[in-house]
């Protein structure tokens, strides 16, 4: 039996990265589904009940040396894992398990990986020693390959798709009964609203929340949606008390799937989170997205939608205008979204039969 040891920002109850963690799971077990995945996570307990595979703490060093000397595949499993905006602490821990993996002659994938941005020379460096020895990597935009074609890191590299475009949601009798728990009435058009904490917590809380009021004005439902929990639920909730009108709020903890589902009632969606972005894609919801990083807009224009910029720049003018635009001209960003997806669903789907032919490969 082939084993598979996948590592990424998993455990932290955020809805991208256990939807990338899923789909990869699920992906790979619809080809070949007696291969023995097991999963790095800081969660243990969380991870594995909900994607029940096995799980290794992030705190158990000798685990972890344990795990990636009996694999025959260590995956970088989706998301920007390379980077040293927050701290160069991670950049060096997810390098350090691609060096250990080369050390005991292991294969190394990256599944629909982004990458960056990487600010210091040193890190760019290391970065260049050991991934250039990855056997193969796939990444889920051009901004990605074009960094890494910056370093010299030419060979084995691929465009596919983020991994969640394979991701299906939850049925409708779930989703109803979803929308009752929560209070959420069908009387109006829904639009959703998904955001995170950022620097200047306080500007950006004033113009998100006058941008509800403004939604609110076109005659429609706001339905602020968190992503990652507690921390963008408690946001949404700072930024409903500066609301004049009154959105509502996705309280509970909801699996990535009940997420995209939830998401799929939407008539648009304004959002900084990037998974927010692509769950709308994967749903054909229009979309108006607000910069925090390159991997959004990457993103966006990869999938021709609304961008209001850079998030340190946002303003409640230029805010509303481009979600005026996409409101009133839904239909026509719809329609882009529609042919774009089934490209997207089949370079996810391609992502998975490359993992297996490199894990089977000689």
């Amino acid at each position: 039996m082939k084993r598979v040891f996948i590592f990424g920002y998993y455990g932290f109850k955020n809805a991208g990265d256990d939807a990338m963690l899923e789909s990869i799971i699920n992906s790979i077990k619809k080809i070949r589904s007696d291969v023995n995945i097991s999963v790095l996570t800081y969660n243990a307990k969380y991870t594995k009940t909900t994607h029940k595979v096995g799980v290794i703490s992030r705190s158990k060093i000798f685990e972890i040396v344990s795990a990636i000397k009996n694999c025959d595949l260590l995956i970088s499993g989706g998301g920007s894992l390379l980077q040293d905006v927050t701290s160069s602490r991670s950049l060096i821990f997810y390098l350090g398990l691609i060096f250990m993996a080369k050390l005991f002659g292991k294969k190394v994938m990256f599944y629909g990986n982004g990458y960056g941005p990487v600010n210091k020379k040193f890190n760019k460096l290391l970065i260049k020693s050991l991934v250039s020895k990855v056997d193969l990597i796939t990444l889920r935009d051009d901004i990605s390959r074009e960094e890494l074609y910056n370093l010299g890191i030419i060979d084995n590299v691929e465009v596919t798709a983020d991994p969640t475009f394979t991701m299906k949601s939850c049925d409708s009798n779930r989703l109803d009964e979803i929308f009752s728990i929560e209070k959420i009435p069908a009387d109006k058009e829904l639009v959703g609203v998904s955001i995170r904490r950022w620097k200047d917590d306080k500007k950006i809380k004033e113009t998100i929340a006058s941008a509800i009021d403004h939604i609110s004005e076109l005659g429609a439902n706001v339905v602020l949606i968190p992503m990652k929990y507690p921390d963008d639920l408690d946001f949404s909730i700072e930024v409903k008390e500066m609301c004049k009108t009154k959105p509502f709020i996705i309280e509970d903890y909801y699996k990535p799937e009940e997420i995209l589902g939830i998401i799929s009632k939407m008539t648009m969606l304004v959002g900084i989170r990037l998974h927010s972005l692509i769950f709308a894609a994967i749903e054909n919801v229009p979309m108006v997205a607000i910069e925090y990083d390159p991997k959004v807009k990457g993103f966006i224009d990869l999938v021709n939608q609304e961008s209001v910029g850079d998030i340190g720049e946002l303003d409640s003018i230029n805010l509303c205008l481009s979600i005026d635009k996409v409101y009133h001209n839904r239909e026509s960003y719809k329609k882009v979204l529609i042919s774009k997806k089934p490209l997207l669903e089949e370079k996810a789907r391609k992502t998975a039969n490359m993992a297996v032919e490199l894990l089977y490969s000689e």
